[in-house]
């Protein structure tokens, strides 16, 4: 998976970092209602469709807005923009990042 994290937003534009390559994810590709985290999204805060469940390692956090590339170098790969994130940190388990795209 390729990720290019969103580094800010401003008057002068969205930024984005290069993307980063070889990020190890779980990736499955399935509907699920959330809600839309992205701040200038003209959806923000309501329920929308999330069309791809991915987890990611903590090291790879991504914050709503972010860019991911899935299935990269294959027939289904694809871009899309990361709706919602949650960190799952605990003591005992493996901690993880789950992300939703759009």
């Amino acid at each position: 998976m390729v990720i290019e994290h969103l580094e800010g937003e401003g008057n002068a534009g969205t930024k984005y970092s290069d993307p980063v390559p070889d990020v190890p994810a779980y990736v499955e590709q399935k509907s699920k209602l959330v809600i839309d985290r992205r701040s200038t999204s003209p959806t923000a805060g309501q329920e929308v469709t999330a069309d791809t469940f991915v987890v990611l390692l903590m090291a790879n956090d991504v914050l709503p807005g972010s860019y991911v590339t899935v299935w990269a170098g294959t027939s289904r790969e694809r871009r899309a923009q990361v709706i919602t994130s949650s960190l799952f940190e605990y003591r005992r388990t493996p901690s993880h990042v789950e992300a939703y795209t759009d």
